[in-house]
């Protein structure tokens, strides 16, 4: 499989991706097809809004296990080698120009959540750090215009 058809995941990335599926496949397709079969017994069909939601939500949950498996089937764990230079797994330190500092961990595409400090490392501040290493100046094109970054530290 070439590197261009695969999408790179930390171990816990892809373990809580395992443990998704898992639970969508075992628990919440065993609550759709309740709620399915509840409202098929409510009668009339064609203005049924019980049937139609169940149907909406079991539409999502499917198409959701088809997106993770076939995520896991191309997937790559990454492990961080602890080097230097940053790479899936790292932690880093940066300090913007404006003297504002943070932390952020490059994760795998679906192990991304801005809002805890994780971004991904095909994510465009993401992808700008991967490859750099402590004292490194880097410069990412934002929305806003150009930013530039200090790495303070990689762990």
């Amino acid at each position: 499989m070439s590197k261009n058809n695969t999408v790179k995941l930390t171990q816990e990335g892809y373990d809580n991706l395992k443990e998704e599926l898992r639970r969508l496949e075992e628990d919440e397709r065993g609550v759709v097809a309740k709620e399915l079969k509840e409202a098929i017994a409510e009668g009339d069909l064609s203005e049924n809004a019980a049937y139609d939601e169940a149907k909406d939500r079991q539409a999502r949950l499917e198409g959701r296990i088809i997106e993770i498996k076939q995520t896991l089937a191309i997937a790559e764990i990454v492990t961080n080698t602890k080097g230097d230079k940053i790479n899936i797994g790292s932690t880093i330190d940066i300090k913007d120009s404006s003297g504002s500092k943070k932390t952020f961990t490059i994760t795998g595409s679906d192990g991304a959540s801005p809002a805890e400090g994780k971004i991904s490392y095909d994510s465009p501040l993401g992808s700008a750090f991967v490859g750099h290493k402590k004292g490194d100046i880097v410069e990412v094109e934002t929305p806003g215009g150009k930013k530039k970054y200090e790495i303070l530290n990689v762990n």
